[in-house]
């Protein structure tokens, strides 16, 4: 008996010490570890809070848009505008991004939108039209008329993040209240009254989840699923949920719940496009509805908060039937917690999704795109961040978008039509007085991102070098002049290797002498050759580089330069006709306006800038002779179709019929189009029955603006006779040109009057050049 009592003593002696040492000892340790741990996981969240949370992706947008009363611009040309940058045409106006049409005005509600160094607000206007322009501006609210009125770029692509990840940061003010609503009442009822955790909810979840015998339920809460989003990961285990309840309880203490909502909204997963991760509601309803997150429906916003529930099964685009079952449970939510009524219930329920087809909101423009990042390493070297960067570029959607049918479309029917499968093609368009890229194709498939040909492909131009000859001339008045006679006869020059080169006619006659518009006109090779010989290669290499030719292309000084043996790329040549086309000021071409870090402030900054490289005199002749070039020469297809807008233009073949080029001229474009195959085989094509063609696809999906060349105070219109003698009875004219007078007698002695053509009652051969 004495044994037993002493051995149970022992047993509950041993078991207070266990007890003392597990209260005084066990538990202190684990109290302290815990708050030490909890003091790191403290400073891990602050560090990574109070620091820059992500790296936000590049944001590219399309040129700012200005509108003023008297510009060219049709009621279905700004109707074609809007739709381009996703505005929606409708019956009555109850948001943003809205517009109406009627006979005489466009009335639009403008967006809010950030443009550098400012913003502007929202405002609804009155469009009004007389005679096909844009007649007047006027604020519908105060009738205040607009002077200047700007449209807000569209987002055309977003340059991934260095970790893969796609949003668009916007602060929980700017959310529409009716989506953080929904949001609550699905997702966390009880967000502004728990702690970061709710127990009940957990213990609700795990009661339901073990009577199903499944998971039916999730208990977690926002707070705690932006602690798996942004510092843990996807992995199922105790410890990472025991990690995730600890981190959202020290959010919710350290930071308010409106910081931690604006977080949640921009950072919850909402589905993949291809590598890259759509993170946050205004990104996904870019690509989803083609709108911003402020302008969704309530049905358009119920669907994104369904996608919460798990974006890769509840996908619109892969599996529909299922985001319409989970799309139509929350909606029911919202009907039992009385946010919706029970008729408007059953009229929502059975809407379709009406999604954008997946790809159609960002087109990825890859050429103008890759210009855009070659700029970019230029002006802010190679090491920049670009992580949250706004870049507003020179892109011209309405540009583009017809350039790239016309390359398309243009090259598909001449592949077809010349048996030639592996033909390309390339299109530059540019502002002609600023140089800024209006639009830029890289080859016959505009949306495939690989070699640019516009940019890198460089080969022979062809007869687009003769401008330069005759622009060197012309510069000269006192020695050239439109109807001077050039010598048309064979000639054999001997080269430097001993061998001689005879340059021919494209038609492989010869006139004995030619006229010099003529001989431009009809793009006639000899004369162009006697012409530069003439005047002297270095004097045309001279102009070529004032052009903006780089001096790569022109290290060699043999006479073929003057038939266009240099080497260019679409865009190099754009360069050269944009400083022809602006009256001789050469501007810098360029793809990128301005640029504004994450933080609204300026880093870079483009104001279109030209210099006078070439006299107002010698500019308006060689545009006036393009006129002729359209008007009866080598281009005059375009005359037959457009006969009142004065285009002018150069066509362009090379050697074998290699390469088909083409440079026209609007009253605001110069578009440059090149057809030819990558081996450098012949491509059967002339600059008149290849590139042109696809100029006339352009010019059906982008109208050209009428030409008008006004006299410069030098230039007179002198009528000529058969033999190009000047002459003062007008009724004895074969035709009339415009001379550039330098003697001030000749000044005095003719009458100023407009330029016009009377057909040459003599044949002129045309070139199919």
């Amino acid at each position: 008996m004495l044994s037993y009592r002493s051995s149970k003593k022992n047993f509950f002696n041993k078991l207070s010490l266990i007890l003392i040492y597990f209260f005084y000892i066990i538990i202190p340790f684990f109290i302290i570890l815990t708050i030490f741990y909890g003091l790191y996981l403290d400073s891990q969240i602050k560090k990574r809070m109070n620091g820059k949370i992500w790296q936000l992706p590049a944001l590219v947008y399309s040129r700012i848009i200005h509108l003023e009363p008297d510009l060219p611009y049709s009621q279905d040309e700004i109707i074609k505008l809007l739709e381009s940058i996703q505005y929606r045409l409708v019956n009555h106006i109850t948001s943003p991004g809205e517009f109406i049409v009627r006979p005489d005005r466009i009335e639009l509600f403008r967006r809010s939108f950030e443009l550098p160094g400012r913003k502007e607000k929202e405002a609804h206007v009155y469009i009004f039209f007389k005679s096909d322009k844009l007649f007047s501006i006027q604020n519908k609210n105060n009738q205040r008329k607009f002077r200047l009125f700007f449209l807000d770029p569209k987002l055309v692509t977003i340059l991934r993040s260095p970790n893969g990840e796609q949003r668009l940061f916007m602060p929980i003010d700017t959310f529409p209240n009716l989506l953080i609503r929904i949001l609550l009442s699905v997702e966390d009822r009880d967000f502004y009254h728990h702690d970061g955790v709710n127990f009940t909810s957990i213990g609700r979840a795990f009661l339901a989840n073990i009577l199903a015998r499944r998971t039916i339920q999730g208990g977690s809460t926002l707070s705690q699923q932006l602690v798996k989003n942004i510092f843990l990961n996807n992995e199922r285990s105790l410890w990472r949920k025991l990690n995730e309840m600890y981190m959202a309880l020290i959010l919710d203490y350290r930071y308010t719940k409106d910081r931690i909502l604006e977080l949640y909204l921009n950072e919850v997963y909402l589905g993949q496009i291809g590598n890259d991760q759509i993170r946050g509601f205004p990104l996904a309803s870019l690509y989803y509805f083609g709108r911003p997150v402020n302008e969704l429906s309530l049905i358009q916003q119920t669907m994104l908060v369904a996608m919460v529930k798990g974006a890769s099964l509840y996908n619109p685009w892969r599996n529909p039937d299922l985001t319409i079952q989970r799309r139509n449970f929350v909606l029911k939510v919202l009907k039992d917690q009385f946010i919706i009524n029970i008729d408007l219930y059953n009229q929502l329920k059975i809407c379709d999704l009406h999604v954008q087809k997946q790809g159609s909101i960002f087109s990825q423009q890859p050429a103008f795109i890759q210009m855009v990042k070659k700029e970019l390493k230029e002006k802010l070297g190679e090491k920049m961040n670009l992580s949250g960067l706004k870049i507003f570029t020179t892109l011209d959607l309405l540009s583009q978008n017809a350039a790239e049918q016309a390359v398309e479309k243009g090259v598909s029917y001449l592949r077809a039509q010349k048996n030639i499968q592996d033909l390309e093609g390339a299109m530059v368009v540019v502002d002609k007085f600023s140089g800024e890229i209006r639009a830029m194709v890289g080859g016959a498939n505009p949306q495939f991102a690989g070699f640019n040909r516009a940019m890198d492909a460089r080969r022979s131009i062809g007869s687009l070098a003769k401008p330069a000859t005759y622009l060197t001339a012309l510069s000269y008045p006192n020695q050239y002049r439109l109807n001077t006679w050039l010598n048309d006869q064979p000639i054999s020059l001997k080269q430097p290797h001993g061998g001689f080169w005879c340059p021919k006619n494209y038609d492989r006659k010869f006139r004995g002498k030619v006229m010099l518009i003529d001989a431009l006109v009809n793009s006639i090779n000899v004369p162009t050759v006697n012409l530069g010989l003439e005047i002297g290669i270095d004097k045309i290499i001279t102009t070529f580089k004032k052009l903006g030719v780089p001096d790569t292309a022109l290290s060699t000084k043999t006479p073929s330069i003057l038939l266009g043996s240099i080497c260019l790329s679409p865009l190099e040549v754009a360069q050269e006709f944009q400083t022809i086309a602006s009256h001789g000021n050469y501007a810098m071409v360029t793809s990128i306006r301005s640029v504004i870090n994450e933080n609204g402030k300026i880093i870079y900054h483009s104001l279109p800038q030209a210099k006078r490289v070439f006299s107002s005199e010698a500019s308006y002749l060689i545009l006036y002779a393009m006129q002729q070039v359209v008007e009866r020469g080598t281009s005059r297809s375009l005359s037959e179709k457009f006969p009142f807008h004065h285009l002018a233009a150069k066509t362009g073949t090379t050697n074998n019929l290699r390469d088909s080029w083409f440079a026209g001229i609007d009253g605001k474009d110069v578009a440059i189009i090149w057809i030819g195959r990558d081996n450098n085989g012949p491509g059967k094509l002339t600059g008149s029955n290849g590139a042109l063609l696809l100029y006339h696809y352009y010019l059906k999906y982008q109208p050209p603006l009428k030409l008008e060349l006004s006299l410069p105070k030098n230039i007179s219109c002198i009528p000529i006779d058969q033999d190009g003698n000047f002459i003062s009875n007008q009724n004895r004219a074969v035709s009339i040109i415009p001379v550039w007078l330098t003697d001030s007698e000749e000044v005095l002695y003719y009458k100023k009057s407009q330029p016009f053509l009377i057909r040459r009652i003599y044949p002129v051969e045309h070139s199919s050049d």
